[in-house]
């Protein structure tokens, strides 16, 4: 990957691959779909990557101006999907424009929610998503489909019970709108962006799933944070297609040391 555009930059797990891009010294442009997120948290974004010489930021209709040769294109439906923002994938919307150009010859990204991989849908969002990489995906030879479990760390949205639960004890969170979450495995946000980024740099094109090396992720995060969920979302293993690849994700960052970090940061950002 020379060039990357990352759809969607500064959501939360596509934020933490941009940054890990530029630290490899690759030129990213970034795209952000949506522009409803607190401003304050976009100005704290921004001027941790702006700065950066290998980043560029421009609207959606501009990259469609642009000729993206063989550029990477890196989308997060996981992050839409978990901001209740996923009718930005509907065929008829912006983001279709971009995935069909005609021009672009690169390799395609796309982060998705693990629980697409049952085909046991029971919500429109679900649909919305699996119609998107159907339709996606058959355009494309060289692509890889990346299907995450709960990732957790700094920037994560307070759609996740995680942070709803922190920016609740600080009397800063807002009502919950419902587990969304896989509650089967969690992944620290790094330990998850170093293996996305080994998989796409070194695998061959197809579907993965990233699991926790170590069981009861989840679980162990909600205990951590003292939280006592008794609905569940955890993914039914038993589903899983033969020609999805299980990449086993190192757990390099401890659950204390990674909610302490998201703790700490939210704190910061919300004092």
């Amino acid at each position: 990957m020379d060039k990357v555009v990352m759809a969607g930059v500064f959501d939360f797990v596509n934020f933490h691959v941009c940054k890990a891009l530029l630290d490899k010294g690759i030129e990213v442009t970034g795209v952000q779909i949506d522009n409803e997120e607190d401003h304050e948290i976009l100005v704290e974004k921004r001027l941790e990557i702006g700065r950066n010489a290998n980043f560029t930021e421009v609207s959606l209709e501009e990259i469609l101006n642009n000729s993206l040769e063989h550029d990477t294109i890196i989308l997060s439906a996981y992050d839409l999907f978990m901001r209740y923002k996923e009718d930005y994938l509907l065929e008829n919307g912006k983001i279709n424009n971009l995935m069909s150009l005609n021009n672009w010859g690169g390799q395609l990204v796309i982060l998705a929610p693990s629980q697409m991989l049952t085909h046991d849908f029971d919500t429109k969002a679900e649909i919305v998503i699996d119609d998107f990489i159907v339709r996606t995906t058959a355009q494309k030879k060289d692509f890889h489909v990346l299907f995450l479990p709960t990732i957790y760390g700094i920037w994560q949205p307070e759609t996740f019970i995680f942070q709803n639960s922190i920016l609740t004890e600080m009397n800063r969170g807002k009502p919950f709108r419902g587990l969304r979450e896989e509650t089967s495995d969690a992944i620290y946000v790094e330990d998850a962006v170093h293996s996305i980024l080994e998989i796409v740099e070194k695998r061959p094109p197809g579907r993965y799933l990233l699991e926790s090396e170590k069981r009861n992720q989840w679980k162990l995060c909600a205990s951590f944070l003292h939280i006592n969920e008794t609905s569940s979302n955890e993914r039914k293993t038993e589903k899983i297609e033969d020609d999805i690849t299980i990449y086993t994700v190192k757990n390099t960052t401890s659950i204390a040391d990674g909610l302490t970090k998201q703790i700490v940061h939210a704190k910061r950002i919300n004092s």
